[in-house]
């Protein structure tokens, strides 16, 4: 641990009774006395300090930055870097006056600021590392909705699309083992809205999030996802996953990699809510866009099923392009699982039909 005296220095510096700037010196002073993995140097300084001066140093920096999006980040540079430290210590990550600071945070990591942005990515991963966070995030929804809404206006969406699947992973992880009625209405909201991203989105934004709804169903059983759509209604959010997965199968490209992974996102739908997805086909649906779309996703499907057969019969495989072909074979059992969740959903369907004597009518 550092020379105690020096501890002691910082802490009084950064405490409430402080002035703004001696609690300023503080914080520039804090890297050079104390080191970075000293868990209860650091633990000390945070019991003492006035965290929401750090708070106040961001929104004054985002402030800032919307004013001059060039101009110097030393305010956003300095509260992101001790966050970023105190985030690294268990014992002060989890702690609510550090779970405060994650919608400023997520503000931060939205602004596309070069580093300072970055950082701020960083800095959530550390605190969404643990449950407590994930807890707070599905409570608030609206923290990772307004997240997903920046995102859908970033000149370069990756980094905090890579931040959103993440996220939304850990609260798939989170909700299997924790069934409460706000925090599966929160992942609802969450995974909803980045689905409507997904589907309305023409940038390579839509692209970026196949993979992070991939990532959030694939954790999620059948009972949590009974469970979910008991407290709060997925039909938007299948609604969307589907149009948004029939837009990239239609695509006319020689890039595969999209193709594949919305086969993938749309045999999550048909695993976890079956009946949502298929009941169009035998049934008036809602509206007639969805009954179609219900349709073509499955024709798609088999399509590229077929088509993975007929990659796989190539022979021989006498050029790198041939031999790739085969091996995206995998893509076929996927295919596989869409066509035989349609058949035991629609098999279950016919056995729950009452009894008809009627020739046509049956």
């Amino acid at each position: 641990m550092a020379p105690l005296e020096q501890v002691e220095k910082c802490a009084r510096l950064l405490s409430r009774k402080s002035t703004d700037d001696e609690k300023f010196a503080g914080l520039l002073l804090l890297p050079r006395v104390i080191d970075a993995q000293d868990t209860d140097a650091w633990t000390l300084i945070f019991d003492a300090m006035d965290i929401r001066f750090i708070e106040r140093l961001m929104r004054t920096g985002i402030k800032q930055a919307d004013e001059q999006r060039t101009g110097d980040q030393a305010l956003l540079n300095i509260a992101v870097s001790v966050i970023d430290v105190l985030a690294s210590h268990a014992s002060i990550a989890t702690n609510t006056r550090m779970l405060d600071r994650i919608p400023t945070l997520c503000t931060v990591a939205a602004m596309e600021i070069d580093k300072v942005s970055a950082d701020a990515i960083s800095v959530l991963c550390k605190l969404l590392a643990h449950d407590a966070a994930i807890d707070r995030v599905l409570h608030d929804s609206s923290i990772l909705v307004q997240v997903v809404d920046a995102a859908s206006k970033c000149s370069d969406p990756r980094a905090i699309a890579q931040f959103l699947d993440y996220a939304l992973n850990r609260g798939s992880h989170y909700i299997h083992t924790h069934h409460d009625t706000a925090v599966a209405r929160g992942w609802a909201a969450v995974v909803a809205s980045t689905a409507e991203a997904f589907d309305k989105s023409h940038t390579v934004l839509k692209f970026e999030l196949i993979a992070a709804l991939a990532n959030a169903l694939e954790p999620i059983t059948v009972d949590d996802a009974h469970y979910i759509d008991e407290q709060s209604s997925c039909i938007s959010l299948i609604q969307s996953v589907s149009s948004g997965c029939i837009f990239v199968l239609k695509q006319k490209t020689e890039a595969t990699q999209y193709t594949d992974q919305a086969l993938v996102l749309y045999s999550h739908l048909t695993r976890l809510w079956p009946h949502h997805v298929f009941v169009g086909l035998v049934h008036n649906a809602t509206h007639a866009v969805h009954q179609k779309e219900a349709e073509l996703a499955l024709r798609l499907a088999c399509v590229e099923g077929q088509s993975a057969i007929d990659s796989m019969m190539i022979a021989p495989p006498d050029s790198q392009a041939d031999r790739m072909r085969i091996r995206r074979g995998w893509k076929l059992s996927v295919c596989a699982e869409i066509a035989a969740a349609w058949l035991e959903w629609v098999t279950r369907w016919l056995d729950d039909q009452p009894e008809s004597t009627n020739i046509d009518e049956a």
